[in-house]
């Protein structure tokens, strides 16, 4: 055999061990990962939201949202949560997240930024920030407030089914139904015996 062709193949890892950083192949990105705000540290947070404030702007910019975007979204939780979401979107679609391409994927991500733009201000800040009125407590500690109440009305009417009068309507039916056909079979053996 020939010098060539009769090679020893060196296994995987001596392989690697032999190329140089210049030969190895490129490491793919990791797919975008969704966002859980109250899961990230705060230095992790505050990075993150340095590159969507950055992505914000373009996306402002480009489709000429100014007048259509808080331009203190940043400071609301509900409206980062709604620009985290056009984000990833965003970079899954043009990144190329290979498994959420479609040859529509543009214009659905298009379609996704123009249903949710009108959730992308916020009305109390037409002109300058304005906090959102504190929340006293939790809605667990607003529902424990609720059961001390004298009036609560769900929790203490009188048992009473809606359609109660016609169950028992149709139940009286199915009864004089069943007893009419119980005396027609019963008619129907005494005439064969």
């Amino acid at each position: 055999m020939s010098e060539d062709t009769d090679t020893i193949q060196a296994a995987p890892e001596e392989v690697a061990a032999q190329e140089t950083p210049e030969e190895l192949p490129e490491e793919q990105p990791d797919a975008p990962q969704r966002w859980v705000w109250a899961d990230m540290d705060p230095a992790d947070r505050e990075q993150r939201l340095e590159e969507l404030v950055t992505w914000v702007d373009w996306l402002v910019e480009t489709f000429d949202l100014r007048s259509q975007v808080a331009r203190c979204w940043y400071r609301h939780p509900r409206l980062i949560e709604h620009f985290s979401a056009l984000f990833i979107g965003w970079v899954r679609t043009y990144a190329g997240d290979p498994t959420k391409l479609s040859t529509r994927a543009e214009l659905d991500w298009i379609k996704e930024l123009y249903a949710l733009l009108p959730r992308l201000n916020s009305a109390s800040c037409q002109t300058k920030h304005i906090d959102p009125p504190p929340q006293p407590y939790s809605m667990a500690e607003a529902f424990d407030q609720w059961l001390g109440e004298a009036d609560r009305p769900f929790l203490d009417s009188p048992r009473s089914h809606p359609a109660k009068e016609q169950v028992g309507r149709m139940a009286k039916a199915k009864r004089v139904e069943d007893a009419a056909k119980a005396k027609a079979k019963e008619a129907g053996t005494a005439k064969s015996a």
